[in-house]
């Protein structure tokens, strides 16, 4: 995979050479990750990602969300509002090292000063990615270009008529004349369309990758679908006592997905962009046989055997609340230092848990997973 995505790589580390130093910055974690999970005493290094809600407004109610579509703790939308300037300052001011400032929702793009928390972390020499369904980014596309933002990822559902299916009437539209708007920025981020894999697109990969191109933009990426059925749910909580968990509703049938048809489709783009200077990643990667036990059979781990996510990520709601995982509930920013959070009881105690397990059965299928 990383073989046949070298010439877009390397385009890609010329526009934004900071790309080189993030690289070392992950190989770096990576080392200090085996040796603090071997101390055994959940201590971390400083966080590698802080991932910041901004907001948890969002204007719209897409089929495949789990944040749209559930009333379970943890995942409601309209509930919070903006994150506080205040906070965000804090947050950014207390976090030794360089990690790498993650602006999603809800939608980013609904925050009134996301430009300002841009220029505030690209003045902290932070390195800026902002996640939006695109339905703003005409309207932002100038400020978020010359605040410095270094990746933009737009997600794409598929064609015209599939993507207005999931998100709605002239989200499509929307999306596309945004993304043409920030391709055309002299100061521009690396644009990425990311493609999440439902029962209502799967037989769309291969259309919406030729789509994707044909707007001139950096890559591509294919999420395949994160879920977490009854059966994982059930078997976190009879197992772990750390969280409680609910199974997420949504308006998704992972079930009947042809796992067949995802196979062709991902195979036949990785064929026809081997050697590009288009950027294709897959989160995760999978051959033929994972695929098929990704969705048939959830509660099974694939690729991965333990996760990492409880040493990279730094997860903070608008309120300033620390979530690391679903409602649970570590820290709040508008009491503690960040490192005091990072390095204290309850995110310890986490991490312990993971190093003893290696991972809980709502990992399974997390799109955390991939957060190697």
């Amino acid at each position: 995979m990383y073989l046949s995505n070298l010439r877009g790589m390397w385009k890609s580390v010329r526009q934004k050479p900071q790309l080189v130093s993030l690289s070392a910055l992950n190989l770096g974690h990576r080392l200090k990750h085996r040796y603090h999970i071997g101390i055994g005493n959940g201590r971390s290094h400083p966080p590698e990602v802080l991932s910041v809600f901004v907001t948890d407004r969002c204007n719209m109610r897409c089929k495949a969300c789990h944040y749209a579509n559930s009333d379970k703790p943890g995942y409601q939308l309209n509930s919070v509002g903006d994150m506080a300037h205040e906070i965000f300052q804090k947050m950014i001011d207390e976090t030794p090292g360089n990690p790498i400032i993650s602006f999603t929702g809800g939608e980013p793009l609904l925050h009134p000063q996301i430009g300002d928390f841009i220029v505030y972390a690209k003045d902290a020499e932070r390195f800026c990615t902002l996640v939006t369904n695109g339905w703003m980014l005409s309207k932002h596309a100038e400020a978020i270009c010359d605040a410095g933002l270094d990746i933009l990822t737009v997600s794409l559902d598929g064609t015209l008529d599939t993507h207005n299916l999931i998100r709605g009437k002239r989200s499509f539209e929307r999306l596309i004349d945004g993304v043409r708007l920030v391709l055309e920025q002299p100061q521009r981020p690396l644009v990425i369309v990311s493609m999440a894999i439902s029962d209502i697109n799967y037989r769309e990969l291969v259309p919406t990758y030729e789509l994707v191109r044909g707007l001139g933009v950096d890559g591509m990426n294919v999420n395949h679908l994160w879920m977490q059925p009854a059966g994982i749910v059930d078997s976190f909580n009879t197992q772990f006592s750390i969280f409680p968990v609910d199974q997420v509703n949504w308006k998704v049938q992972p079930e009947v997905i042809e796992t067949e048809l995802v196979a062709n489709g991902l195979e036949t783009i990785r064929r026809h962009n081997w050697g590009s200077k288009f950027l294709l990643s897959e989160a995760p990667y999978l051959n033929r046989d994972e695929i098929t036990a990704w969705y048939q059979n959830p509660e099974r781990r694939v690729k991965y055997e333990s996760v990492r996510c409880g040493w990279v990520r730094f997860k903070v709601w608008p309120d300033g609340k620390v979530k690391p995982c679903r409602d649970w509930e570590v820290g709040d920013l508008c009491q503690q230092n960040v490192m005091e959070i990072w390095n204290g009881r309850e995110y310890r105690k986490f991490r312990e848990m993971l190093r003893t397990h290696k991972m809980f059965p709502i990992c399974h299928r997390c799109c955390q997973i991939a957060l190697r």
